[in-house]
C-alpha cells in the first residue's frame, strides 16, 4: 500500500478509482476480531488507528476490496439454512414426478429397461438439473441485500450488506437494518430497537461516549456507543466504524450457539395432535402450504392429474378385463405419462426466472414471486410524487420573506445540475441581484434556518463532481444557502474528526510508497492534497454555531427542529422548518420589515396568518413545494433536557421557500399508458394540496375541472368513515399531506371496492401499507430497509435526469437523487406482469392441449386390438415422453418469452381471482387438444386400416418383429402428425384472437414468426428432429417401436394444414362463444383520469373501472364537443385536444 502523489508520469489523483494504489494507513492490529469485545472502551481515534481506517472517510475503494477478499463476506454461516435435501424432497414429492416414478417402476418391473431408463433420465432432468438447481438458487440468495453506506472522501457509496467490511464507515438512518456491529462516531437523536438481542421493547438512545476499561464486561444492552447487526434504527441517524462482521457479530455468536445445539427437545415440540402435525408436514412437502398462489394452483393441478392418471390406468386395465400382463402394463404406463405435462414445472420456473431477470434490467427487483402474478391484475397505482412522478431535481426557485410588503420575493437562477451552488438570486421588485458580501440580515436569518435546520451535505468529491447526501428537499435548501455564502459548512462544524486530522486521507501514519523504476525520486514526491484543504498551518477559524439538539423530521408533525448555540450573541437559537401551516401553528410573531428592521417583530394576527397562507397557496399553485422557515432564541441553560413540545413553540415566522421539482418527461406518457390500460393512477404526496393539484394536472392524473372528491387532503380523507368513503363515486385521485395511516385506509377502501392496488413508499411508516397492499413497491435503493423488506418489488433507478437542450439529451448522474425511482418503471413492471401472465396462459394451453391430444389418441386407441385381443397403442410410452419433453417443452418455453401484444396495455387488468386458469383457458385446452388428438388418431387409422386392412400384428407393444411393420408405420405417422401439429400450434398461440397470417396489421406474418428467435428455432428444430426416432436404425424399432415411412408424409402435412385451419376457425368462434368473459378495452380517458370503455375485445377476465355516472357525463360532453365542431372547428377547448391526442397514443 502507498499514498497518492503527483508524478511526472501523469497519474491523476482525481481518478483514484482507476488506479491500483489506495490511500490508506497500516492497521496496528492484524486480528480485527480482537477489537470487537473492546470497542466500547476505545475512543474513536484509537479504533480508527487500530483498524487502519478513517472516522471521516472510511476505507478507500481498493482497500475495502482487499479486506473483503481477506476477511470474507458479511454473511452468517451455518444455522437453519436451506437444506438441499429438503428442496430435493419437495421436488420429488411433486405429483407429476410421482407418476413418472410409478411409470419407471412398472417399466423396470416388466423388464423394459430401455423405457425405464428413459423415464429415469426425464426425472433426473426435471428434478435435478432444472427444479432443484433453480429452487436452491432462489432459496439461498436474497434478491435484495440490506444496504449500508460507506463514505469515502465524504461521497456516499451504497453497498450491499454482504460487502460491509471491518473498519469501514457506515451511515445509518431511520428504517435501516444495521448491517454489522458498529462503534458510533456521530449520532443525532439516534435510537435503535435491540429487542432482537436484549428483549427490551423500548428503543435504546445511543451516544458516542467512551466507557472505561473497568466497564469491559458490562451487558451488551448497556453499551450505548455500539449498535448491533440486524437491529433496526427507529429514530435519528449516525455514522459508525464497523467493528464486527459475519459470525463475529453478536447475532453471529448467537447463530453459532444455536447451530451447535440439537433440535427437537420435548419441550419444543409443536402443539396439536400427531395426525394434524403429520398432515401439515405432508402438505408442506407436497407444495400445498408454501410457494406463490400460482405454484400452489399448479401443485393442486398436478395432484388432480395424478388422480386422472390413476383413472386412465384403471380404464386400460378394465378394457383388458383386468388380465394384466406386460403389454397391458406398458399401455397403462403410456396413458399415465400422456396426461402428465412433465415439462410444465420446468417451463414455468424458467419463464419466471427470465421474467425476473428482465425486470431487474428495467430496474425492478422482484423480492416475492407473487408480485409477478399480481402485477398484471393491478387496477390502481398509488404513487408518490417526489422523484417518482417528478424528476427529483429539487431546486429552491422562490424565497418570500414574511412581511407586510408583498414584494419581498426573490427568484433563484436554476442550474442544469441542481447540486451546483452557483447562480444569481434576484429581487423580483427591482431585478437586482443579491450580493453575498453585503447580504441583508433579514434575508440572512432566513437562509441560516434553511442551512442549519438541515442534515444534508453538498460538496465536491475527488473528481471535482458535486455530490450530496440527505433528503432531496434539504439538499435543495442547502444548495440555495450555499449560493448566498451561508452553507452549513460555513456556519457550523459538526464533524467528529479532530481538527488536527482534517484534510488528511486517513488517521495515523501513512505508509510510504514503494519506489518504482520510473525515474521518480523521493524528492519529486508531493504530499496528497484534498480539494478545499489549504496548505497553511493556521488553526481553522471557529464557527459561529454549535449544534446541541435535533428533533428530526416527523411525518406526523411535518416539521423538523434544531437547536444551536450562537456564540456571537451568547444564546441558543431554535430553528424550525416544515409544512408552512405547521410552522404557523408553532409561531406567534413575524417580522413586518425584514430588510429594514430585521430584529423588530410583531404578533401574528389572524389577518397576517391569512395573508401568509394566501401567499403559500399562490406559490403552491405554481407547482412548487413550499417550506416554512422560523426561528426563536432561548437561554443556553434551558437547552439541556428540553422536550420537543417545549422547543416547538413561540417562533418568529420568517419566510417561505418555494422548491421546484418538474414532472419527468416520461411521466405524462406513462400515466396515459396506464389509463389506456384501464389502470387508475393516484398520487399520494406529502405536499400541499395546491402543489399536488398542479403536478397532477400537468401529468393528466386529473383534469382542470376535476370534482372535489378527486382531490383531498389526508385530513379530509381520514375524517370520512368507511361507509362515506365507499359512497364516493371513485376513490380520490390525489391525496395531499398524505400520512402513512392514510395509505393503509386507501388500501382497505380499494379492497372493499374489489380493486387490486399497488402502493409505493420508502419510509419506515410506509411498511404497513406496503405489506398490506396486493403489490407493495419500495421506491429506490436508498429507501429504508424495513420498507424494502415489506415490499414485493423494489425500484432501483439510480440514474435520473434527462434534460433536453435543443436537439440533444444530456444525461448526468446525480447521486443525491439515487433514491428516486421512475414512475415509468412501475408502468414497465405492470406491462411485464401482463406479458408474463398472458405468456403463462399461452404455454399452459400449449402443454395441456398436447396432453389432451395424447389421452385422446391412447384412450381411443384401446379399440385397436390384435388377434389376441390385446390393445395396440398408437404411441409408445417413450414417444409420449419425447413429445412432452423434447417436442412440446422448447416451444412452450419460447411462448413464455413471447413479447407483449401490441394491445396488452389497452386492455383492462385481468381478474386476479380467476388467475391463469380461467374458463377460456380450460375450454381452449380441450378445443385444440381434442382436434389435435382426433387428427393424429385419424392418421393411424388411415395407414393401418385404410392402406393395410387393419394388420395389427402380434405383441407389437413390446416386439420388434417384421409382423409389426404396419403398426410401426402407423405409429410413425401418428408421431409425426402430432409433433407437426404441436409445433404449428405454438405459432398459432402467438395471439389468442388474431389470425396467424395477420398477427400484426400491415406486416407480413413471417416477420412475426421469426421475431421470437427461441420459439422459431424450437419449432424448426422440432420439425427436423422428428426424423430421428423414425429413421435411425435400432433407435426407431427397439426404443420407439416405430418404423420408416414414405408416402405417409402426405398425411402428416395434410392433417397439419387441417389443424391450422381449425385453429383459425376456432379463433373466430371463440369471440362469440366467450361472450360472458368479454371486456372492453380502454381507448381514451376523460378529464378526471377515469377510463372510458368501448369496442369489446377478448381477454380472460376483467372488470371495468368506470362508473356509470362518469360514462354519462363523458357522453354528454362528447355531444357538446360535436356541436362545437360543427360551429367552429378551431374553438375546441385545449383539454379535448389533449383527450383526442390520448386516443391516438
Amino acid at each position: 500500500m502507498g499514498f497518492f502523489s503527483s508524478k511526472p508520469s501523469g497519474l491523476d489523483l482525481d481518478r483514484r478509482t482507476d488506479t491500483t494504489i489506495s490511500v490508506s494507513v497500516p492497521p496496528k492490529t492484524q486480528d480485527f476480531t480482537s477489537i470487537t469485545p473492546l470497542a466500547h472502551t476505545l475512543t474513536v481515534k484509537d479504533i480508527a488507528e487500530q483498524l487502519g481506517t478513517s472516522s471521516a472517510y472510511g476505507l478507500s475503494k481498493n482497500e475495502a476490496a482487499r479486506r473483503q477478499e481477506s476477511c470474507g463476506e458479511n454473511l452468517l454461516e451455518g444455522g437453519d439454512t436451506v437444506s438441499a435435501w429438503k428442496v430435493l424432497i419437495k421436488q420429488l414429492a411433486n405429483a407429476l414426478t410421482v407418476v413418472l416414478f410409478g411409470a419407471m417402476a412398472l417399466s423396470f418391473g416388466v423388464e423394459d429397461y430401455v423405457e425405464g431408463g428413459v423415464i429415469a433420465a426425464v426425472i433426473t432432468l426435471n428434478t435435478m438439473s432444472i427444479g432443484l438447481r433453480r429452487q436452491w438458487t432462489l432459496s439461498g440468495n436474497s434478491l435484495l441485500p440490506l444496504r449500508s453506506s460507506s463514505e469515502m472522501a465524504r461521497a456516499s457509496l451504497f453497498l450491499p450488506r454482504i460487502s460491509s467490511q471491518a473498519s469501514d464507515l457506515v451511515a445509518i438512518k431511520v428504517g435501516d437494518v444495521v448491517p454489522a456491529d458498529l462503534r458510533l462516531v456521530t449520532v443525532s437523536n439516534l435510537e435503535i430497537s435491540e429487542q432482537l438481542l436484549t428483549g427490551e421493547s423500548v428503543p435504546v438512545a445511543k451516544n458516542v461516549h467512551t466507557y472505561g476499561s473497568n466497564e469491559l464486561d458490562i451487558p451488551i444492552g448497556d453499551r450505548l456507543n455500539l449498535c448491533y447487526a440486524s437491529t433496526i434504527v427507529t429514530k435519528g441517524r449516525g455514522t459508525a466504524i464497523t467493528v464486527g462482521t459475519a459470525m463475529n457479530t453478536q447475532i453471529g455468536i448467537i447463530a453459532a450457539a444455536i447451530s451447535g445445539q440439537k433440535k427437537g427437545s420435548a419441550d419444543d415440540e409443536e402443539q396439536g395432535s400427531f395426525f394434524h402435525r403429520a398432515l401439515e408436514k405432508i402438505k408442506v412437502i407436497m407444495g400445498l402450504r408454501s410457494g406463490t398462489p400460482l405454484q400452489i394452483k399448479l401443485a393442486k393441478l398436478a395432484y388432480l392429474l395424478f388422480l386422472f392418471a390413476c383413472g386412465l390406468i384403471l380404464i386400460v386395465f378394465a378394457v383388458a378385463r383386468f388380465k394384466i400382463n406386460k403389454e397391458v402394463v406398458l399401455y397403462g404406463i403410456a396413458t399415465a405419462i400422456a396426461i402428465i405435462p412433465e415439462s410444465l414445472v420446468a417451463v414455468l420456473t424458467l419463464t419466471m426466472a427470465v421474467g425476473t431477470i428482465k425486470m431487474a434490467k428495467e430496474h425492478v427487483i422482484v423480492r416475492k414471486l407473487d408480485a409477478l402474478e399480481n402485477l398484471g391484475g393491478v387496477t390502481d397505482i398509488c404513487s408518490d410524487k417526489t422523484g417518482t412522478l417528478t424528476l427529483g431535481q429539487m431546486s429552491v426557485q422562490k424565497l418570500w420573506l414574511a412581511s407586510d410588503k408583498i414584494n419581498s420575493e426573490f427568484t433563484a437562477e436554476l442550474n442544469p445540475n441542481a447540486l451546483d451552488p452557483n447562480g444569481k438570486i434576484t429581487r423580483d421588485s427591482d431585478g437586482n441581484n443579491l450580493e453575498v458580501d453585503s447580504l441583508p440580515e433579514g434575508i440572512a436569518q432566513s437562509v441560516r434556518v434553511s442551512a442549519l435546520c438541515n442534515v444534508a451535505s453538498v460538496r465536491k468529491n475527488l473528481k471535482g463532481h458535486w455530490k450530496s447526501t440527505g433528503d432531496p428537499t434539504e439538499v435543495a435548501l442547502q444548495v440555495f444557502s450555499m449560493k448566498l455564502g451561508l452553507g452549513r459548512s460555513v456556519l457550523t462544524d459538526d464533524s467528529a474528526v479532530p481538527e488536527e486530522a482534517r484534510g488528511r486521507p486517513a488517521l495515523g501514519e501513512v505508509i510510504e510508497e514503494i519506489p518504482r523504476d520510473n525515474g521518480v525520486t523521493e524528492e519529486k514526491k508531493e504530499k496528497v492534497r484534498f480539494e478545499g484543504v489549504e496548505e497553511d498551518t493556521e488553526a481553522p477559524k471557529e464557527k459561529r454555531f454549535d449544534l446541541k439538539t435535533e428533533f428530526p423530521f416527523s411525518s406526523e408533525l411535518k416539521r423538523m427542529t434544531t437547536i444551536y448555540v450562537d456564540k456571537e450573541i451568547g444564546e441558543a437559537v431554535v430553528l424550525i422548518k416544515g409544512a408552512p401551516e405547521r410552522i404557523l401553528d408553532a409561531s406567534t410573531h413575524y417580522v413586518p420589515s425584514p430588510e429594514a428592521e430585521p430584529k423588530n417583530t410583531a404578533p401574528l394576527t389572524s389577518e397576517t396568518r391569512a395573508f401568509i397562507l394566501q401567499k403559500y397557496e399562490q406559490l403552491a399553485s405554481q407547482g412548487l413545494r413550499v417550506i416554512g422557515l422560523a426561528h426563536r432564541t432561548m437561554p443556553v441553560s434551558e437547552v439541556e433536557g428540553i422536550t420537543r413540545d417545549a422547543a416547538e413553540q413561540g417562533f418568529t415566522f420568517l419566510a417561505l421557500a418555494g422548491i421546484s421539482d418538474p414532472p419527468r418527461p416520461e411521466t405524462l406518457g406513462a400515466v396515459r399508458a396506464c389509463k389506456n390500460a384501464g389502470i387508475v393512477v393516484h398520487m399520494l404526496t406529502g405536499d400541499h394540496i395546491s402543489t399536488a393539484r398542479a403536478i397532477a394536472q400537468a401529468v393528466e392524473i386529473i383534469g382542470p375541472d376535476a370534482p372535489k372528491s378527486a382531490v383531498m387532503t389526508a385530513t379530509e380523507f381520514d375524517k370520512l368513515t368507511d361507509k362515506e368513503i365507499d359512497e364516493l363515486p371513485e376513490l380520490p385521485l390525489v391525496i395531499a399531506r398524505c400520512a402513512p395511516d392514510t395509505k393503509v385506509r386507501m388500501i382497505h377502501a380499494g379492497k372493499r371496492r374489489g380493486k387490486h392496488l399497488s402502493m409505493s413508499g420508502d419510509g419506515v411508516n410506509d411498511s404497513p401499507a406496503l405489506k398490506l397492499a396486493p403489490v407493495g413497491i419500495a421506491m429506490g435503493m436508498a429507501g429504508s430497509d424495513v420498507a424494502k423488506d415489506a415490499a414485493d418489488l423494489v425500484l432501483t433507478d439510480e440514474y435520473v435526469s434527462f434534460i433536453t437542450s435543443r436537439d440533444r439529451i444530456l444525461m448526468y448522474t446525480l447521486p443525491s437523487f439515487q433514491s428516486f425511482s421512475n414512475f415509468d418503471s412501475i408502468r414497465v413492471a405492470v406491462s411485464e406482469g401482463r406479458r408474463l401472465f398472458v405468456n403463462i396462459q399461452r404455454f399452459i394451453i400449449h402443454l395441456l392441449a398436447v396432453n389432451v391430444a395424447e389421452v385422446v389418441v391412447l384412450i381411443l386407441g384401446l379399440c385397436f386390438q390384435d388377434v389376441e385381443r390385446r390393445s395396440v397403442f398408437p404411441l409408445s410410452p417413450i414417444a409420449v415422453l419425447w413429445i412432452n419433453m423434447l417436442t412440446s417443452a422448447p416451444p412452450a418455453f419460447g411462448l413464455g418469452l413471447e413479447k407483449a401484444a401490441a394491445d396488452s396495455m389497452r386492455r383492462p387488468p385481468h381478474d386476479v381471482k380467476d388467475g391463469v386458469f380461467s374458463w377460456p383457458v380450460i375450454f381452449d385446452c380441450f378445443a385444440y387438444g381434442l382436434v389435435m388428438g382426433a387428427l393424429s388418431l385419424a392418421s393411424f387409422v388411415i395407414v393401418v386400416y385404410g392402406r393395410y386392412d387393419g394388420q395389427l400384428g402380434l405383441d407389437c407393444n413390446h416386439s420388434t418383429s417384421d409382423i409389426c411393420n404396419v403398426v410401426f408405420r402407423g405409429r410413425s405417422t401418428t408421431f409425426a402428425t402430432i409433433i407437426f401439429c404441436i409445433l404449428l400450434f405454438a405459432f398459432e398461440l402467438k395471439h389468442f384472437d388474431r389470425s396467424l397470417f395477420s398477427l400484426t396489421a400491415g406486416r407480413p406474418f413471417w416477420i412475426d414468426l421469426i421475431e421470437n428467435k427461441m420459439l422459431f428455432f424450437a419449432v424448426v428444430g422440432g420439425m427436423i428432429s422428428v426424423v430421428l426416432p423414425i429413421y435411425i436404425p435400432g433407435f426407431n424399432r427397439k426404443v420407439f417401436y416405430q418404423g420408416p415411412i414414405s408416402w405417409e408424409w402426405g398425411i402428416v402435412f395434410g392433417f397439419s394444414v387441417v389443424f391450422i385451419v381449425w385453429c383459425e376457425v376456432w379463433k373466430i368462434i371463440r369471440k362469440s362463444a366467450y361472450q360472458r368473459w368479454q371486456v372492453k378495452p380502454v381507448n381514451r380517458t376523460n378529464d378526471f383520469g377515469l377510463a372510458i370503455s368501448e369496442q369489446p375485445t377478448m381477454v380472460s377476465s376483467a372488470s371495468s373501472i368506470t362508473s356509470q355516472r362518469d360514462e354519462k357525463k363523458t357522453k354528454d360532453r362528447k355531444q357538446v364537443e360535436d356541436r362545437k365542431k360543427d360551429a367552429d372547428a378551431q374553438s375546441l377547448p385545449e383539454k379535448h385536444s389533449e383527450v383526442k391526442h390520448t386516443e391516438t397514443e
